[in-house]
């Protein structure tokens, strides 16, 4: 089968297609022929070396981790799933032909909703949920902050807290990326290169601040949203796409009774629930036209390493979607 593999941490230029055997399940294993995959931040990260989650096991090594196609075969244990059922979700090397993952990472995947949409799902709505729903347990006429919000976790927390019935605020590095943000119905987008963030939210929420933000940037980002929540707010803290190390007063977040959350998605107390709210929330949510997935680039394995330094270059928007 054909698979899209690093053989060095070098970085985008790295990643090739490389020719190698159908992998076969272990117990408590699926193994999916891969309609669609999802493309994700960790994913470059993990061709210059500084990710190496789940199913990494040195070199050479498949990218990605989220994919959508039907079940070819079940390992030992495995009485859920059946070959040929069509499902969605958490897998180890999705940029191929084939993938495994494990079967009680999988939900079901309606007949309505296309496998391009379904791939788009697992790390980015299941952040999403985490931050939103299991951390800041986000509520309707709340305001939210997403800081950036253009990118896939973004797009997603932003229909979901919508979704949720809460105010959305959001932004982004363009103005393309601006207008990408309006047509996803943002109550206020705001350009974070040419716009004072702080000074804006304080403007839109009457001085008030915000009760919840989505922080994905790190060190430049994560001090805004401090200075930007109101008292007894809520931030949670995802990424660091601008820098690991931030420099936070004190006073900001222990006088104003903050709470401060940071997140990993995989393998932690919420992980379960988050899969739970994804399958009963979300997914009906698409199937009957509330949520769209915001996918704005489909493209083929060969395509990978130009669409990872597109994305090392912070060109892209939206979710991005393999198709093998």
């Amino acid at each position: 089968m054909k698979a899209c593999r690093i053989h060095h941490y070098q970085g985008p230029t790295s990643v090739q297609v490389d020719q190698i055997d159908v992998p076969e399940p272990g117990p408590d294993q699926v193994r999916i022929r891969v309609r669609a995959a999802g493309l994700n931040n960790s994913d470059l990260q993990t061709t210059h070396g500084t990710y190496r989650g789940y199913g990494h096991q040195g070199l050479p090594h498949i990218l990605g981790q989220e994919a959508a196609g039907e079940i070819e075969a079940i390992g030992s244990g495995v009485t859920e799933f059946t070959p040929g059922m069509r499902v969605f979700g958490h897998v180890s090397g999705a940029f191929a032909e084939t993938a495994l993952g494990p079967a009680a990472e999988f939900l079901p995947l309606p007949q309505t909703i296309p496998f391009e949409v379904a791939a788009s799902l697992p790390i980015a709505y299941l952040t999403a949920i985490m931050a939103l729903v299991c951390k800041a347990n986000l509520q309707a006429g709340e305001w939210v902050l997403i800081h950036p919000g253009s990118g896939g976790v973004g797009t997603a927390a932003i229909q979901l807290a919508q979704l949720l019935g809460a105010h959305v605020i959001a932004t982004a590095s363009s103005e393309s990326k601006i207008t990408h943000l309006q047509d996803l119905g943002v109550d206020h987008a705001l350009n974070h290169r040419t716009q004072n963030v702080v000074t804006e939210v304080q403007r839109i929420t009457e001085n008030k601040g915000i009760q919840v933000a989505l922080d994905g940037g790190g060190q430049v980002t994560l001090p805004q949203c401090l200075t930007a929540v109101a008292n007894e707010g809520r931030i949670i803290s995802y990424g660091y796409t601008t820098g690991v190390e931030a420099t936070l007063p004190l006073v900001k977040l222990i006088g104003r009774n903050v709470q401060l959350f940071g997140i990993a998605l995989w393998y932690n107390q919420h992980y379960r629930t988050t899969l739970t709210t994804l399958r009963d929330l979300v997914v009906p949510a698409i199937v009957n036209g509330q949520v769209q997935p915001a996918i704005t680039v489909v493209q083929g394995l060969e395509c990978v390493p130009q669409i990872l330094l597109q994305m090392e270059q912070n060109h892209l928007k939206g979710k991005v979607v393999i198709v093998p």
